[in-house]
């Protein structure tokens, strides 16, 4: 009776520890090793984690404020221990503070508000800079969010994915109406425009996003053209990869763009609810997601970021929030 009583509870502590481990939702699937795995899903503040305390709480009930949740969470940028999301239905961007339990709204400044805040970024020393496609215009916060200043070039039509230079000195501003990446100061004067509406090499066609990686290159979402450039710092082309393709390798429609710490690409496809993972080269490493609303599953994937210890945060824009993922490390 003792050995069978102790054989049931092996089993039953197997199977609960298999349980466990097939609880968790991984990319891809075994037996193949994980290399991706779920976290989580943000519509609100408390799903980050993040609860106000006592005093905050009678201060947001005494003047009407509450906590946000999400409608349409378009750009993304994860930076220490925030979070930033721009909302283009609220016209708001929101700051999730992990260390401080605390949540900023930022809606422009004191005498424009934002029409349509599409991305956001960070320099070193804090600042949050926020580009509007409507305003045609790109605003600058402090880290408490006060309004600094604006950056508006005359060639600056339609502002869309925003990146600060690996070296902190410029800022490239992706202009989806005129196709090309305008450099401009941190302090938002204009040095040169990069690029012309095309096909060819260092020519795009309605590009939306672009990332800097540690080596200074830029790498942007060429959408319309269905592809995603490399180019140098200086705006000179290093390669390409990509084309219209309903097969994986081949992109929709692709938007926010990043890379992690050993510099693979990321690449958001809105047209067919995926991320795909590219080698520096542009080879195909794997992709995960589809279309849903489910863990893992998007419903417009529109912008992308990942943190300097690989947690990847996209911004799932139909389905109201944004999901958090983690890269695993190789195994030996």
């Amino acid at each position: 009776m003792n050995k069978l009583w102790y054989f049931a509870l092996l089993f039953v502590t197997i199977e609960s520890f298999a349980a466990t481990k097939a609880s968790k939702l991984v990319w891809p699937s075994p037996p193949d090793p994980a290399r991706i795995e779920y976290v989580a899903s943000v519509n609100n503040a408390k799903e980050l984690g993040i609860e106000k305390g006592f005093f905050s709480k009678i201060f947001d009930f005494m003047f009407g404020e509450e906590d946000p949740v999400l409608n349409s969470p378009f750009g993304i940028h994860a930076d220490k221990s925030r979070v930033y999301v721009t909302d283009i239905f609220a016209k708001t961007l929101y700051i999730f503070d992990k260390d401080e339990s605390d949540i900023i709204s930022v809606k422009g400044s004191d005498k424009e508000p934002f029409l349509y805040p599409v991305d956001v970024v960070t320099d070193t020393q804090g600042n949050i800079y926020v580009s509007d496609s409507v305003r045609a215009k790109i605003y600058v916060f402090d880290s408490d969010g006060d309004f600094i200043r604006t950056i508006a070039p005359k060639a600056l039509q339609r502002p869309v994915g925003i990146a600060v230079s690996a070296d902190g000195r410029w800022l490239y501003i992706v202009d989806a109406m005129a196709s090309q990446i305008h450099v401009t100061s941190l302090k938002g004067s204009y040095l040169n425009s990069i690029g012309a509406h095309g096909k060819g090499e260092g020519e795009f066609n309605r590009p939306t996003f672009i990332d800097v990686g540690n080596d200074g290159n830029l790498y942007v979402s060429d959408s319309m053209n269905h592809r995603v450039q490399i180019l140098d710092k200086n705006g000179n082309y290093i390669n390409a990869f990509g084309e219209l393709s309903d097969r994986i390798g081949g992109f929709g429609s692709p938007r926010g763009i990043a890379l992690d710490s050993d510099g693979n690409i990321y690449v958001n496809d809105t047209l067919y609810n995926t991320v795909q993972i590219f080698n520096s080269q542009g080879e195909l490493l794997m992709l995960f997601g589809s279309y849903g609303t489910h863990k893992g599953e998007f419903a417009l994937p529109i912008d992308i970021s990942i943190s300097v210890d690989n947690t990847i945060y996209i911004t799932d824009t139909n389905n109201k929030r944004f999901q958090i993922f983690r890269r695993l490390e190789a195994p030996e």
